[in-house]
């Protein structure tokens, strides 16, 4: 399993990862995180990867969540 400080290292964070960071969070609210941020990568001109798994910019979570 994945560590916080690992998964703050990564590029980008899927909904598991944000489940691991913020443990009280629920699968469908992380999947709603990880969509809102999806779509202001897609406002800021950001590249949106288009893969089975949701992803988002740890960047932007990391700002979102002020980490």
């Amino acid at each position: 399993m994945k560590k916080t400080e690992e998964i703050l290292q990564q590029q980008y964070v899927t909904a598991t990862d944000l489940m691991i960071i913020i443990p009280k969070l629920n699968y469908n609210r992380a999947l709603i995180f990880i969509n809102e941020m999806r779509e202001e990568m897609k406002q800021k001109g950001y590249f949106v990867p288009n893969s089975k798994t949701k992803v988002a910019l740890t960047k932007l979570f990391k700002k979102k969540f002020g980490l």
